[in-house]
């Protein structure tokens, strides 16, 4: 077993807003993400390792429920799979679900992939949590896991579907706290979690949460079609200016700060990055990593891979499959998937209309479930349209583009 990974090499190299424009925790693992995206491999996995999941959320994009898909990946599919993505050099991967803990052979994928050396988050909602494995997760090299909260009990029991759910959540927060892993608490923004988000990030303050992810509603799955249960950008806009806040006081008084994460809402990247040169923050390293991992990773040497083998650009876009691990490699997917990258986004994303398009992207999967074009525009963008981008948009121009170098025949060889 390779030694265990340091709180800076254990999680998603997308939109970590302070480990992007200061020194945060988790920017040594996007420098690796980026790394292997620039010598053409695999930059991260996030994997469905089972649709079976304990709880029936009520927004969940992947509608996981209590029954294994009739053509799920073997347990010897998986680990031919992990060794591959060991043979690849794959700097991190989450293994997620449903509910991945309760896939038979889950301890033997975890296991795997570390003594591969691969970086592993594991994405659990904490109801099979016990302290023996709380231990072996932190015996095996797992730094992080992340769970969910949404709000107060009766809320979020009723959200997840079963009662007495966030009692036992909290209390396995406490337990992987007490033994050494760290937790990140993951909520869905939406106008019915909106009124507990700022108790929520109290809470995780006092619970010793190092990180907060904050995802858009994703009207797939359970929540299809629930596209008026979002948050207005007013709100999105209100919520950056809190984190700002929360970057710059920690920036100032040198006392560690919150990890925040954004999902499925990439625009709050460079609106952050606004707001921070207009504070006089140079945010240059960000922009420079930003034109080569853009605040939305399709294309970029990110990918998902459900249950079944299905490969998928993004985990929102269930239905966006590009091809299967058994008849495909991952390198293979990478090369599909650059060739995303090299398309232009339209509408209001296009370089056309926005300075930041090739930094931002708009969110690839929401335009897909709105009209079946990854490319269309992005109609979520919480940017104001008729804003002043003329300073942000002349460090962009500063900052030094990268050219992606041909897929390497194996990680040592380049």
């Amino acid at each position: 077993m390779p030694p265990r990974e340091s709180l800076t090499e254990s999680r998603n190299p997308v939109a970590h807003v302070r480990s992007l424009f200061f020194k945060g925790p988790l920017a040594d693992v996007e420098n690796k993400a980026v790394t292997a995206y620039k010598l053409g491999r695999p930059s991260d996995v996030i994997w469905n390792i089972t649709n079976r999941c304990n709880l029936l959320c009520d927004h969940c994009y992947m509608a996981a429920d209590a029954h294994t898909r009739p053509n799920e990946l073997t347990d010897e599919e998986t680990i031919a799979l992990v060794d591959q993505m060991g043979e690849r050099g794959l700097p991190a991967l989450f293994l997620s679900g449903g509910e991945p803990m309760m896939r038979k052979n889950f301890w033997e994928i975890l296991e795997t992939a570390r003594a591969a050396g691969i970086r592993v988050t594991v994405s659990t909602n904490c109801t099979l949590m016990t302290r023996d494995a709380a231990k072996r997760l932190k015996a095996d090299g797992i730094d992080w896991i992340a769970t969910s909260l949404y709000g107060p009990a009766d809320f979020h029991d009723a959200m997840v579907g079963v009662p007495g759910t966030r009692d036992r959540v909290v209390a396995a927060i406490r337990l992987l706290r007490e033994e050494g892993v760290h937790v990140a608490i993951k909520t869905a923004i939406s106008k019915a979690t909106w009124p507990y988000v700022y108790d929520l990030i109290q809470e995780a303050r006092d619970l010793d949460v190092g990180l907060l992810y904050f995802c858009d509603l994703i009207t797939s799955g359970r929540s299809e079609g629930e596209d008026d249960g979002r948050i207005t950008p007013e709100q999105w806009r209100e919520l950056a200016d809190y984190i700002i806040e929360d970057l710059l006081a920690s920036e100032a008084t040198g006392v560690k700060g919150m990890e925040w994460d954004i999902g499925a809402m990439p625009s709050f990247i460079p609106y952050v990055a606004e707001r921070l040169v207009e504070r006089g923050v140079d945010v240059s390293n960000g922009l420079e990593r930003l034109k080569t991992i853009s605040a939305c990773p399709v294309g970029k040497g990110h990918m998902n891979i459900n249950s079944e083998g299905g490969i998928m650009p993004c985990q929102f876009a269930q239905d966006w499959t590009i091809g299967s691990v058994r008849a495909m490699t991952l390198q293979d997917a990478v090369t599909n998937l650059y060739e995303l990258d090299e398309q232009e986004a339209k509408g209001v994303c296009s370089p056309e209309a926005c300075e930041y398009s090739r930094i931002c992207r708009g969110c690839r999967a929401k335009a897909w479930q709105r009209t079946g074009d990854p490319m269309a525009e992005d109609v979520t963008c919480l940017l104001h349209a008729s804003g002043d981008r003329s300073a942000l948009a002349a460090q962009i121009a500063e900052a030094p583009d990268f050219a992606r170098s041909a897929p390497c025949a194996a990680p040592g060889s380049c």
